[in-house]
């Protein structure tokens, strides 16, 4: 019995590892990303499609802000990256403190400057996650070849 739960608790770790250090590695390349200027286009809540259990339809945050890379002007509508857990919610917390036609840090891809957002993933949560389940996956291999 206490080889199968070290197994499964093993299987969690190892599961726990490969998800932080796929966020991590993607959070770490944001680090190359360049950074400009851009200016905030719309920065509101909109009714959205969404229903709360009470019936009441919710609001969604809309962000849309345009930046200049050399002589072409993009548009984008991210905050951040899609993997970021509360995505919505930072949004909102965003657009609560950003008014239209604000300047704001906007941090695109160098090959491809189409893609940006506002805020780049943070890696150092990711990073530590994931040595915390690399430990716990060592220890947890280690009693069960020692079992």
């Amino acid at each position: 019995m206490n080889s199968i739960i070290m197994l499964i608790a093993t299987a969690l770790a190892f599961t726990g590892f490969i998800y932080f250090v796929r966020r991590f590695g993607t959070a770490w390349s944001m680090r190359s990303w360049c950074r400009t200027q851009g200016r905030v286009l719309i920065a509101e809540m909109r009714r959205g499609k969404k229903k709360a259990f009470e019936g009441c339809l919710l609001y969604d945050p809309v962000l849309l802000y345009s930046y200049a890379v050399g002589d072409r002007v993009f548009e984008s509508s991210a905050f951040t990256h899609h993997a970021v857990q509360n995505v919505d919610r930072l949004t909102t917390d965003f657009i609560t403190r950003c008014q239209k036609q604000t300047e704001v840090p906007v941090y695109y891809h160098p090959d491809d400057p189409a893609q940006a957002v506002v805020q780049p993933m943070p890696w150092q949560g990711y990073a530590v996650g994931a040595t915390a389940c690399a430990v716990l996956l060592a220890l947890f291999v280690k009693s069960l070849i020692t079992a």
